[in-house]
């Protein structure tokens, strides 16, 4: 059975199977949660689901990805990484985030 994920150009980039690459990017979130303090992985998880949605995007605009196919698309994978990222940014404080960012060493 084939799946049509994508409706761009017939270039290889362009029929990526999009719950292969979220199973691909979910890896480094994993070694996030292993090697990080628990306050940390709120501010983590945020900066790495934006970045994820940023190479995804790019992803999609350099294989020309329809973006209003009726399946699943990596547009739609990016648009899921930006809500996660957003919610996880929203959860955590700002003490967190210039924790991880190495800017302050202990809450006030």
């Amino acid at each position: 059975m084939k799946r049509d994920f994508a409706q761009g150009t017939s270039d290889w980039l362009s029929s990526i199977d999009v719950p292969l690459f979220a199973a691909i990017a979910a890896m480094p979130a994993v070694a996030l949660a292993a090697h990080l303090p628990s306050h940390l992985l709120l501010p983590a998880i945020a900066v790495f689901a934006f970045a994820t949605a940023a190479i995804s995007a790019g992803l999609g605009w350099m294989t020309r990805t329809t973006r209003n196919a009726a399946t699943v698309t990596i547009w739609d994978f990016a648009g899921a990484c930006v809500l996660v990222g957003v919610a996880a940014g929203t959860l955590s404080e700002s003490v967190q985030v210039s924790q991880l960012l190495g800017v302050a060493t202990t809450a006030p």
